[in-house]
């Protein structure tokens, strides 16, 4: 199932968190925040994203999700977080759920968005579906934060 994997060498935590990312824009929105929470907790990120098997040919979308992949890996590094990028084919929340059971992740760390860069109806399946915790990331999370 797994495409392609790249590893940033830092030392290993042992708590693991995954991290869905549909794009570039996505990750450069939420990529510091989430890894502030990987920071705090001591843990490593896995950010996967995964394609749609109905689309044979490579897409906008797919260059725009392996940039996303490398943004977080050069954010990692920058804030000193393990960050592992995956890349598969697959239906999306099954995919995702079967990621999550094979790969023993202690959370799943996700977007919400009403414009597009995650539908509700996955992150409500998702939710309802998954045994590990699921932590939702507001889509406005950067104005909370400077807010608060």
């Amino acid at each position: 199932m797994e495409i392609e994997a790249l590893q940033v060498d830092m030392k290993q935590t042992g708590k693991k968190i995954l991290v869905p990312t549909s794009g570039y824009l996505a990750a450069k929105e939420r990529s510091e925040y989430i890894l502030e929470v990987a920071s705090r907790l001591e843990a490593d990120i896995h950010v996967l994203h995964i394609r749609d098997p109905n689309f044979i040919l490579a897409t906008s979308k797919e260059s725009e999700a392996w940039e996303a992949l490398r943004y977080f890996q050069e954010k990692g590094k920058e804030m000193g977080v393990d960050v592992s990028s995956h890349y598969v084919s697959g239906d999306l929340v099954p995919t995702l759920l079967t990621f999550a059971r094979d790969n023993d992740f202690d959370m799943i760390l996700i977007g919400a968005s009403s414009g597009g860069v995650i539908a509700p109806w996955v992150v409500s399946e998702l939710m309802m579906q998954c045994d590990v915790p699921v932590l939702i990331i507001p889509q406005d999370i950067m104005s909370l934060v400077d807010n608060f």
